[in-house]
């Protein structure tokens, strides 16, 4: 009987333990809930965690790709779109602007990728469901022109 007891004491304990530790998580988890207020993003790292490129174009072709034609105004104009649920119509624009993007880190030099990365997340967390902020993309292209003005390219 006695063993009995201390497998159901265990087993109380284990439940008490279990569900603390799911509160805990569902408080840090309202710690990432998207509130009305902008929260800075950080810059995005300049060098790439692996090989996801060609390496085809240096980073004055990579940026004359994507500063040079319709592909900035599209990704501007689509931006706001990242912040909220995404319909058939939007999803479409959405998924084309990353997928462009995606060919792009294909032929980019590192440094840009990074860069790239950082201005393709909104739209792919937005493709996942979740409500990214349109000033991460504004942002991201300000620190990408940045970078490559800083290495030359003159558009």
């Amino acid at each position: 009987m006695s063993t009995s007891k201390n497998w159901a004491t265990a087993a109380l304990v284990s439940c008490a333990l279990l569900l603390s530790g799911c509160a805990a998580l569902e408080d840090m988890a309202s710690d990432f809930t998207p509130t009305g207020e902008e929260v800075p993003q950080a810059a995005p790292s300049p060098v790439a965690e692996g090989p996801v490129s060609t390496g085809e174009y240096d980073l004055v072709e990579s940026c004359n790709a994507f500063f040079t034609g319709p592909l900035v105004s599209n990704i501007t104009a689509a931006a706001p779109a990242v912040q909220a649920p995404l319909d058939e119509e939007r999803t479409g624009a959405v998924s084309g602007i990353s997928q462009t993007i995606g060919l792009l880190i294909g032929k980019a030099d590192e440094v840009s990728i990074g860069h790239l990365e950082a201005v393709r997340a909104p739209f792919d967390q937005a493709l996942d469901g979740s409500i990214a902020r349109p000033r991460a993309v504004t942002g991201a292209i300000k620190d990408y022109q940045a970078a490559c003005k800083e290495a030359g390219f003159k558009g």
